[in-house]
């Protein structure tokens, strides 16, 4: 796509090719450091509530649902499974990450195969279930929305569709090929 782009508007508009590419890598960068004052708040916060053993409490909320969908795991890696879903819930998918890659860590078997619990780690995340879309309403509000907001229930709707479609979709796939 970008070189197509790129050689059509050599074509068409020659001159306007190296000021245009100024002017979208000036906007990624602008973009870049807005972005750094929402994800320091939100990364902040998390580890805030991490000192004060908030995460802790959240996974004791979360273990039997974070159980029943991924089974039987270890307190730290139940901890960061609830973090990563929490993260990725109020929409700051950036900071769901770190999470993630230590709670696909605690799930890891030490086989060459991804395990049924990892597979539903990457759908979860993969869909995204938002109840709060923080960034998307940051972006919004930093591009002169009138209302960055607005977005919150089609969030929600196409965002847990998808995810309660993916796990019906991973435990059917898992529990016909443990019957069959």
């Amino acid at each position: 796509m970008i070189i197509s782009s790129l050689t059509m508007m050599a074509i068409f508009t020659p001159g306007a090719v190296v000021g245009t590419m100024m002017e979208a890598s000036k906007m990624g960068v602008t973009m870049c450091i807005e972005f750094i004052g929402i994800y320091a708040v939100w990364m902040g916060i998390m580890q805030v509530m991490d000192d004060c053993k908030l995460s802790h409490k959240l996974s004791k909320i979360l273990s039997k649902p974070v159980q029943y969908i991924f089974g039987k795991t270890d307190a730290e890696t139940e901890k960061n499974i609830c973090l990563n879903i929490a993260s990725n819930i109020i929409g700051i998918g950036s900071a769901a990450t770190p999470y993630g890659i230590k709670a696909m860590q605690g799930l890891d078997k030490g086989d060459k195969r991804a395990t049924r619990a990892m597979i539903m780690l990457v759908v979860i995340n993969s869909t995204g279930i938002q109840l709060l879309p923080t960034t998307v309403i940051g972006m919004r509000a930093m591009a002169g929305s009138v209302s960055p907001s607005c977005i919150l229930w089609p969030t929600v709707v196409s965002t847990f569709i998808p995810t309660i479609l993916g796990v019906l979709l991973v435990a059917t796939i898992y529990r016909r090929r443990k019957n069959g």
